[in-house]
């Protein structure tokens, strides 16, 4: 990958930067059954450090940094319960090298050298009849720096990455023109950034939707989100700027076809 950058803002600078690195990737599926089937795959990528819109390579510092590189192992699992629903089984591990991140101490960004994330994932998705509709999925990851650096010492758990995560979604088709569902989002509690010095709480969210064709070319949807108006924290810039979810919001919305 060869990149180039030049600016002009206070004295022109021509930055330049080569990177080579093998990437490979593939993967193997096997079908003990009809109905059935058991994958493994294996890739590794890299980025450079000018970011995945390959922005800039500014300040200097960018252009002399190794690229960060993703490995990643992934064994499943599918399962075709029926000819409309299918469970899956996911195991993984992730490991990235040469990962920047702003230290929370010093505000200065500065390289956190290894993340390794793993976990397991399970999901089932498709119609359990006619008239009913479900997706739901439960996710367990472990995620933490696994090279001690000046961002933060191995073990230390990652930014906004809960252990825990489900959802859940329902639709139900009511009367001939009208479906109703709901659905639920959890996320366990997690630390705000990679001080660990500040837990953001686990919550639920609920939400809901009503559905109602108005022909055959015309649907008409209202959605609810956050149905029980709870106070909750998703996701946070640092330890002092936490950001809070919307509170209770409904959205309609006219779709059509031609």
């Amino acid at each position: 990958f060869d990149l180039e950058f030049d600016t002009n803002v206070a004295t022109q600078t021509d930055l330049g930067r080569v990177d080579e690195v093998f990437s490979p990737r593939g993967g193997v599926v096997f079908k003990p059954a009809e109905n059935a089937s058991l994958y493994f795959s294996y890739s590794k990528s890299f980025l450079p450090q000018s970011g995945d819109q390959f922005a800039t390579l500014f300040p200097v510092t960018l252009a002399a940094l190794d690229p960060e590189t993703f490995e990643n192992l992934e064994v499943g699992a599918k399962w075709n319960i029926n000819a409309r629903l299918e469970l899956a089984l996911a195991a993984y591990r992730l490991d990235r090298e040469n990962t920047r991140a702003v230290d929370p101490m010093t505000l200065l960004t500065v390289l956190t050298g290894a993340q390794r994330s793993q976990g397991v994932e399970i999901t089932l998705a498709g119609s359990i009849t006619d008239k009913w509709e479900v997706i739901a999925g439960y996710a367990y990851q472990d995620a933490e720096i696994s090279r001690t650096t000046a961002a933060a010492p191995a073990g230390r758990d990652l930014a906004l990455v809960p252990k825990n995560s489900f959802s859940f979604w329902s639709a139900y088709q009511v009367l001939p023109r009208w479906r109703v569902g709901a659905g639920l989002i959890h996320q366990g509690d997690r630390f705000a950034t990679l001080s660990n010095a500040v837990t953001l709480p686990d919550f639920t969210r609920l939400d809901a939707a009503i559905y109602y064709t108005l022909s055959d070319a015309i649907d008409l949807q209202v959605n609810v989100e956050n149905l029980t108006n709870a106070l909750y924290f998703p996701t946070a810039h640092n330890d002092n700027n936490i950001t809070p979810g919307a509170p209770r919001n409904v959205r309609a919305s006219l779709t059509a076809r031609f």
